[in-house]
Protein backbone atom coordinates (compact mmCIF):
# COMPACT_ATOMS: atom_id res chain seq x y z
CA UNK A 1 0.00 0.00 0.00
CA UNK A 2 0.94 3.70 -0.77
CA UNK A 3 -1.36 6.19 1.42
CA UNK A 4 0.91 8.79 1.37
CA UNK A 5 3.00 10.19 -1.39
CA UNK A 6 5.02 12.20 1.48
CA UNK A 7 4.30 12.36 5.16
CA UNK A 8 7.14 14.86 5.77
CA UNK A 9 6.92 18.00 6.06
CA UNK A 10 3.50 17.77 4.99
CA UNK A 11 1.35 14.79 4.26
CA UNK A 12 -0.15 14.29 0.80
CA UNK A 13 -2.23 11.52 0.25
CA UNK A 14 -2.18 9.04 -2.26
CA UNK A 15 -5.80 9.60 -3.11
CA UNK A 16 -5.52 13.37 -3.73
CA UNK A 17 -2.82 13.17 -6.10
CA UNK A 18 -4.26 10.49 -7.90
CA UNK A 19 -8.01 13.09 -7.76
CA UNK A 20 -5.37 15.47 -9.53
CA UNK A 21 -3.93 13.20 -12.46
CA UNK A 22 -7.80 12.62 -12.87
CA UNK A 23 -8.80 16.23 -13.38
CA UNK A 24 -5.40 16.95 -15.10
CA UNK A 25 -5.92 14.05 -17.70
CA UNK A 26 -9.97 15.34 -17.98
CA UNK A 27 -8.36 18.99 -18.63
CA UNK A 28 -6.08 17.55 -21.91
CA UNK A 29 -9.20 15.28 -23.14
CA UNK A 30 -11.70 17.86 -22.51
CA UNK A 31 -9.64 20.76 -24.22
CA UNK A 32 -8.93 18.24 -27.07
CA UNK A 33 -12.36 17.36 -27.48
CA UNK A 34 -13.56 21.09 -27.45
CA UNK A 35 -11.66 22.18 -29.93
CA UNK A 36 -12.66 19.79 -32.19
CA UNK A 37 -16.64 20.13 -31.60
CA UNK A 38 -15.72 24.18 -32.29
CA UNK A 39 -15.55 25.06 -29.09
CA UNK A 40 -13.00 27.53 -27.34
CA UNK A 41 -10.81 25.46 -24.55
CA UNK A 42 -11.02 28.05 -22.46
CA UNK A 43 -14.53 26.66 -21.47
CA UNK A 44 -13.05 23.10 -20.96
CA UNK A 45 -10.71 25.01 -18.23
CA UNK A 46 -14.11 26.14 -16.22
CA UNK A 47 -15.74 23.07 -16.43
CA UNK A 48 -12.59 21.06 -15.10
CA UNK A 49 -12.57 23.98 -12.25
CA UNK A 50 -16.25 23.97 -11.28
CA UNK A 51 -16.09 19.98 -11.16
CA UNK A 52 -13.07 20.17 -8.95
CA UNK A 53 -15.13 22.98 -6.71
CA UNK A 54 -18.21 21.17 -7.07
CA UNK A 55 -17.01 17.65 -6.57
CA UNK A 56 -15.07 17.85 -3.78
CA UNK A 57 -17.25 20.22 -1.64
CA UNK A 58 -20.64 18.30 -2.31
CA UNK A 59 -18.91 14.98 -1.89
CA UNK A 60 -18.04 16.16 1.42
CA UNK A 61 -21.29 17.85 2.65
CA UNK A 62 -23.24 14.63 1.23
CA UNK A 63 -21.16 12.47 3.74
CA UNK A 64 -21.14 14.84 6.48
CA UNK A 65 -25.23 15.41 5.97
CA UNK A 66 -26.03 11.70 5.06
CA UNK A 67 -23.67 8.70 6.46
CA UNK A 68 -21.57 10.73 9.46
CA UNK A 69 -22.53 9.73 12.79
CA UNK A 70 -22.06 13.46 14.20
CA UNK A 71 -21.71 16.68 11.78
CA UNK A 72 -19.04 18.87 12.52
CA UNK A 73 -17.50 21.50 10.54
CA UNK A 74 -13.89 20.48 11.63
CA UNK A 75 -14.60 17.43 9.42
CA UNK A 76 -15.37 19.62 6.62
CA UNK A 77 -11.84 20.09 5.98
CA UNK A 78 -10.49 16.83 6.93
CA UNK A 79 -9.51 14.17 3.70
CA UNK A 80 -11.59 11.39 4.89
CA UNK A 81 -15.52 10.92 4.24
CA UNK A 82 -16.29 11.95 0.67
CA UNK A 83 -19.96 10.38 -1.04
CA UNK A 84 -19.53 10.20 -5.03
CA UNK A 85 -23.19 11.52 -5.50
CA UNK A 86 -22.79 14.48 -3.43
CA UNK A 87 -19.91 15.59 -5.55
CA UNK A 88 -21.61 14.52 -8.92
CA UNK A 89 -24.90 16.36 -8.23
CA UNK A 90 -23.38 19.79 -7.26
CA UNK A 91 -20.41 19.36 -9.51
CA UNK A 92 -23.50 19.16 -12.92
CA UNK A 93 -25.50 21.99 -11.43
CA UNK A 94 -22.68 24.34 -11.12
CA UNK A 95 -21.05 23.12 -14.20
CA UNK A 96 -24.74 23.04 -16.55
CA UNK A 97 -25.82 26.43 -14.60
CA UNK A 98 -22.81 27.86 -16.07
CA UNK A 99 -23.11 26.76 -19.29
CA UNK A 100 -26.92 28.03 -18.97
CA UNK A 101 -25.27 31.69 -18.04
CA UNK A 102 -22.75 31.60 -21.20
CA UNK A 103 -25.41 30.90 -23.11
CA UNK A 104 -23.90 27.60 -24.72
CA UNK A 105 -25.53 24.58 -26.10
CA UNK A 106 -26.06 22.87 -22.95
CA UNK A 107 -26.69 19.16 -24.54
CA UNK A 108 -22.84 19.50 -26.90
CA UNK A 109 -21.48 20.57 -24.13
CA UNK A 110 -22.08 17.87 -21.50
CA UNK A 111 -22.16 15.23 -24.30
CA UNK A 112 -18.13 16.55 -24.45
CA UNK A 113 -17.71 15.90 -20.78
CA UNK A 114 -18.94 12.38 -20.65
CA UNK A 115 -16.12 10.58 -21.32
CA UNK A 116 -14.07 12.63 -18.95
CA UNK A 117 -16.66 11.74 -15.68
CA UNK A 118 -15.68 8.02 -16.39
CA UNK A 119 -11.93 8.66 -16.84
CA UNK A 120 -11.76 11.05 -13.78
CA UNK A 121 -13.73 8.52 -11.44
CA UNK A 122 -11.02 5.32 -12.60
CA UNK A 123 -8.34 7.29 -11.83
CA UNK A 124 -9.73 8.52 -8.56
CA UNK A 125 -10.69 4.60 -7.63
CA UNK A 126 -7.00 3.92 -8.36
CA UNK A 127 -6.41 6.57 -5.70
CA UNK A 128 -8.92 4.01 -3.04
CA UNK A 129 -7.18 0.88 -4.39
CA UNK A 130 -3.37 2.42 -3.63
CA UNK A 131 -4.01 3.80 -0.56
CA UNK A 132 -6.19 1.52 0.66
CA UNK A 133 -8.92 3.86 2.44
CA UNK A 134 -11.31 1.21 3.16
CA UNK A 135 -13.58 0.89 0.29
CA UNK A 136 -13.58 -3.04 0.22
CA UNK A 137 -16.06 -5.05 -1.12
CA UNK A 138 -17.55 -8.06 1.06
CA UNK A 139 -15.29 -10.78 2.53
CA UNK A 140 -14.62 -13.77 0.35
CA UNK A 141 -14.52 -16.35 3.18
CA UNK A 142 -17.72 -17.84 2.11
CA UNK A 143 -16.34 -18.89 -0.99
CA UNK A 144 -12.60 -19.14 -0.92
CA UNK A 145 -9.94 -19.58 1.89
CA UNK A 146 -6.10 -19.11 1.45
CA UNK A 147 -5.93 -22.88 1.33
CA UNK A 148 -8.43 -23.18 -1.51
CA UNK A 149 -6.63 -20.17 -3.90
CA UNK A 150 -3.63 -19.28 -5.62
CA UNK A 151 -2.22 -16.78 -3.17
CA UNK A 152 0.47 -14.17 -3.87
CA UNK A 153 1.84 -12.35 -0.60
CA UNK A 154 3.16 -9.11 -0.78
CA UNK A 155 4.12 -8.00 2.73
CA UNK A 156 6.91 -5.61 1.21
CA UNK A 157 4.07 -3.85 -1.08
CA UNK A 158 1.43 -4.03 2.17
CA UNK A 159 -1.12 -6.64 0.41
CA UNK A 160 -1.54 -9.93 -0.78
CA UNK A 161 -3.96 -10.77 -3.60
CA UNK A 162 -5.65 -14.57 -4.53
CA UNK A 163 -6.81 -16.56 -7.35
CA UNK A 164 -9.22 -18.86 -6.40
CA UNK A 165 -8.43 -22.38 -7.71
CA UNK A 166 -12.24 -23.73 -7.72
CA UNK A 167 -14.13 -20.85 -9.60
CA UNK A 168 -13.22 -17.27 -10.94
CA UNK A 169 -12.94 -15.15 -8.10
CA UNK A 170 -10.21 -12.44 -7.47
CA UNK A 171 -9.75 -11.21 -3.92
CA UNK A 172 -7.44 -9.50 -2.13
CA UNK A 173 -6.22 -8.24 1.93
CA UNK A 174 -4.72 -4.57 2.92
CA UNK A 175 -2.95 -4.80 5.76
CA UNK A 176 -1.32 -1.90 5.60
CA UNK A 177 -3.70 0.42 4.12
CA UNK A 178 -5.33 3.37 5.44
CA UNK A 179 -7.84 0.91 6.97
CA UNK A 180 -6.16 -2.15 7.36
CA UNK A 181 -7.62 -5.33 7.01
CA UNK A 182 -6.02 -8.67 6.61
CA UNK A 183 -9.29 -10.48 5.08
CA UNK A 184 -9.33 -11.54 1.95
CA UNK A 185 -11.88 -9.22 0.28
CA UNK A 186 -13.60 -7.69 -2.73
CA UNK A 187 -11.19 -5.50 -4.13
CA UNK A 188 -13.99 -3.08 -5.66
CA UNK A 189 -11.61 0.09 -6.42
CA UNK A 190 -10.11 -2.78 -8.74
CA UNK A 191 -12.86 -3.24 -10.66
CA UNK A 192 -14.44 0.33 -10.87
CA UNK A 193 -11.17 1.00 -12.28
CA UNK A 194 -11.64 -1.08 -15.09
CA UNK A 195 -15.19 -1.02 -16.03
CA UNK A 196 -14.94 2.97 -15.76
CA UNK A 197 -12.06 2.87 -18.12
CA UNK A 198 -13.84 0.20 -20.49
CA UNK A 199 -17.10 3.22 -20.22
CA UNK A 200 -14.94 5.80 -20.85
CA UNK A 201 -13.44 3.70 -23.81
CA UNK A 202 -16.99 3.16 -24.95
CA UNK A 203 -18.00 6.74 -25.35
CA UNK A 204 -14.67 8.03 -26.60
CA UNK A 205 -14.90 5.61 -29.53
CA UNK A 206 -18.46 6.55 -30.16
CA UNK A 207 -18.88 9.95 -29.75
CA UNK A 208 -18.14 11.58 -33.65
CA UNK A 209 -20.96 8.62 -33.92
CA UNK A 210 -24.10 10.41 -32.20
CA UNK A 211 -26.15 12.84 -34.34
CA UNK A 212 -28.04 14.00 -31.68
CA UNK A 213 -26.28 16.03 -28.73
CA UNK A 214 -27.58 14.75 -25.33
CA UNK A 215 -27.75 11.07 -26.27
CA UNK A 216 -24.03 10.54 -25.02
CA UNK A 217 -24.27 12.04 -21.85
CA UNK A 218 -27.76 10.06 -21.40
CA UNK A 219 -25.74 6.98 -22.15
CA UNK A 220 -22.95 7.93 -19.35
CA UNK A 221 -25.72 8.38 -17.22
CA UNK A 222 -27.08 4.86 -17.43
CA UNK A 223 -23.98 3.07 -17.69
CA UNK A 224 -22.23 4.97 -14.08
CA UNK A 225 -25.74 4.10 -13.20
CA UNK A 226 -25.70 0.05 -13.93
CA UNK A 227 -21.95 0.47 -12.50
CA UNK A 228 -22.31 1.42 -9.56
CA UNK A 229 -25.65 -0.48 -8.61
CA UNK A 230 -23.87 -3.06 -9.00
CA UNK A 231 -20.69 -2.33 -7.40
CA UNK A 232 -22.51 -1.44 -4.06
CA UNK A 233 -23.71 -4.97 -4.02
CA UNK A 234 -20.59 -6.41 -2.95
CA UNK A 235 -19.60 -3.67 -1.39
CA UNK A 236 -19.29 -3.38 1.97
CA UNK A 237 -21.99 -1.11 4.35
CA UNK A 238 -19.45 0.85 6.09
CA UNK A 239 -22.16 2.34 8.22
CA UNK A 240 -24.09 3.39 5.36
CA UNK A 241 -27.47 3.03 6.24
CA UNK A 242 -30.37 1.12 4.33
CA UNK A 243 -33.51 3.21 3.06
CA UNK A 244 -36.03 2.75 0.42
CA UNK A 245 -36.41 -1.37 -0.13
CA UNK A 246 -33.59 -2.02 1.94
CA UNK A 247 -31.28 0.54 -1.28
CA UNK A 248 -28.76 2.89 0.12
CA UNK A 249 -27.81 6.55 -1.16
CA UNK A 250 -25.35 4.93 -3.64
CA UNK A 251 -28.32 2.62 -5.12
CA UNK A 252 -30.95 4.98 -5.11
CA UNK A 253 -28.95 7.90 -7.03
CA UNK A 254 -27.71 4.97 -9.20
CA UNK A 255 -31.30 4.19 -10.36
CA UNK A 256 -32.20 7.72 -10.75
CA UNK A 257 -28.91 8.09 -13.48
CA UNK A 258 -30.22 4.92 -15.18
CA UNK A 259 -33.72 6.26 -15.48
CA UNK A 260 -32.47 10.19 -15.84
CA UNK A 261 -30.05 8.98 -18.64
CA UNK A 262 -32.68 6.81 -20.70
CA UNK A 263 -35.51 9.76 -20.61
CA UNK A 264 -32.26 12.33 -21.14
CA UNK A 265 -31.24 9.64 -24.18
CA UNK A 266 -34.56 9.15 -25.60
CA UNK A 267 -35.78 12.96 -25.88
CA UNK A 268 -32.37 13.84 -27.48
CA UNK A 269 -33.18 11.04 -30.06
CA UNK A 270 -36.35 12.50 -30.87
CA UNK A 271 -35.77 15.74 -30.79
CA UNK A 272 -35.05 18.12 -33.67
CA UNK A 273 -30.94 19.09 -34.15
CA UNK A 274 -30.81 22.73 -33.52
CA UNK A 275 -29.27 24.23 -36.75
CA UNK A 276 -25.32 23.89 -36.58
CA UNK A 277 -25.15 21.18 -33.87
CA UNK A 278 -25.67 18.12 -35.57
CA UNK A 279 -22.99 15.46 -34.56
CA UNK A 280 -22.39 17.83 -31.74
CA UNK A 281 -20.20 19.77 -33.83
CA UNK A 282 -20.76 23.53 -33.92
CA UNK A 283 -20.92 25.34 -37.12
CA UNK A 284 -22.12 28.35 -38.09
CA UNK A 285 -24.65 30.20 -37.57
CA UNK A 286 -24.04 28.38 -34.18
CA UNK A 287 -21.27 30.12 -31.86
CA UNK A 288 -19.44 27.87 -29.78
CA UNK A 289 -18.97 31.24 -27.42
CA UNK A 290 -21.92 33.30 -25.68
CA UNK A 291 -23.02 35.86 -27.97
CA UNK A 292 -21.66 39.57 -27.16
CA UNK A 293 -24.26 42.33 -27.03
CA UNK A 294 -23.94 44.68 -29.58
CA UNK A 295 -22.35 48.01 -28.89
CA UNK A 296 -23.69 51.24 -29.54
CA UNK A 297 -22.51 53.21 -32.17
CA UNK A 298 -21.06 56.78 -30.59
CA UNK A 299 -22.47 59.81 -32.21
Amino acid sequence: MWPYVIEHPIRIGTYGVMMAIGFLTALKILSYDHRRRGIDPKFAENTIFLGIVGGVVGAKLAYMFTEAQTVSWKDFFSGAGLTWHGGLILAAALIIGYYRIKRLPVLVMVDAVAPTLASGYAFGRIGCQVSGDGDYGLPCGDFVDRASCWLVEMYDKGFEFCWAKTRPLFCMSYPDGIVPTEELVHPTPVYETVTNFLLFGVLWGIRKRIRHPGVLFGLYLVGAGVLRFLIEIIRQPEGRPDRFLGLRDAQIVALALVVGGLALAVFARLRRIPEGQEYGVLREPALASAPQPARKKRR
